[in-house]
């Protein structure tokens, strides 16, 4: 097997060494952006919620230390350096699966080795095994090593917040990054044994791989979560994902079933009383008591609490693994009934 995982690197050298280059650059860059942030020593007592807020202040004011703290940190993490780190932790994993998958196969295909590869290895099945387990070999700990670094980056950006304990950006980084490759990979494999071509299952996969991922968090939060959803305040917390909101209107936390415009009509504060103007030509008003009535009817937000971040994480990742697999077993069945050209 070490030999088999030797040939395959060598015979996709290019491939390898990228894939070096691509996970460790973006880690060293996601490490040096995380430290630049927590060199600035952020106070404690200026972050509300555990995040850091911009303070807006006059100019022609003195500001505080919180608003000069601030302004420091949002010009560090607004920068176009840290912009860019920020999309790579997006594309990255598919990048590598994409550009690792597609020749695996569909190379050999086409330039007529697969048939001498495959009387070498004495099986379609185990030769395409063999392939998929020397690229998983080294493409997990580095995407791992990516996906980690992102974890502290994020960190860095929140630093009143666990990363693992809040969903800012959380299917762009950790574990993520290793279950997002294998998906790229082994459905581009499958592509490639397919097609037989090594630019058409690129194409595919792109296309395939940019819809999945836009619609990933929108319909898993508005399905596969949704039972995991729990009724939050008006203000719920910032380390929460958003999952939907109900229908009923709600009103001291009960369900409320009345007329909106109604409710607004009897519920204003009550205007004040202008009184005569005095002498000064100033029209004063009277003291009319205003009502706090509270906040009006509303639905009630329904989100899956930062704690529960392992919960969705397990989650979302056993699914991108059973589709990993379910797109590898594709491929070990297709290339057995392939024929070799």
């Amino acid at each position: 097997m070490f030999d088999r995982i030797r040939l395959t690197l060598r015979q996709h050298r290019f491939e390898t060494i990228a894939l070096f280059v691509l996970c460790g650059g973006l880690a060293l860059a996601a490490v040096i952006e995380a430290w630049r942030l927590n060199s600035l020593n952020f106070p404690h007592s200026c972050l509300q919620d555990g995040r850091v807020m911009q303070y807006w202040y006059d100019g022609m004011a003195a500001p505080t230390p919180c608003q000069l703290a601030s302004k420091k940190f949002y010009d560090v993490a607004s920068s176009a350096d840290m912009g860019i780190v920020a999309m790579f932790e997006q594309i990255l994993p598919f990048i590598v699966g994409i550009g690792f998958g597609a020749p695996l196969v569909a190379r050999e295909l086409e330039t007529g080795t697969a048939p001498l590869s495959w009387s070498l290895a004495g099986s379609r099945f185990r030769w395409l095994l063999g392939k998929i387990v020397a690229v998983v070999v080294v493409m997990v700990p580095l995407l791992l090593v990516a996906g980690l670094a992102a974890d502290v980056r994020e960190g860095a950006l929140v630093p009143g917040i666990d990363p693992h304990a809040m969903f800012d950006s959380y299917a762009a980084r950790g574990v993520f990054f290793v279950f997002w490759g294998l998906a790229a990979f082994l459905g581009t494999v499958a592509l490639g044994t397919i097609f037989g071509r090594t630019m058409p299952a690129v194409m595919v996969a792109l296309v395939v791989c940019v819809l999945v991922r836009g619609f990933w968090e929108p319909v898993w939060s508005h399905t596969v979560l949704r039972p995991f959803a729990v009724a939050a305040d008006y203000q719920w917390g910032s380390a929460d994902l958003f999952v939907y909101n109900s229908d009923q209107l709600y009103l001291d936390g009960k369900p409320w079933n009345g007329d909106l415009n109604q409710w607004y009509m009897e519920n204003q504060p009550v205007p004040p009383v202008m009184a005569s103007p005095d002498a000064s030509g100033m029209v004063p008003a009277s003291n009319a008591q205003q009502v706090d009535f509270g906040p009006p009817p509303m639905p009630i937000t329904y989100v899956i609490h930062g704690a529960d971040y392992w919960l969705v994480t397990r989650l979302e990742c056993t699914a991108l693994l059973a589709g990993s697999l379910f797109c590898g077993a594709i491929a070990l069945f297709w290339v057995g009934r392939r024929k070799p050209y």
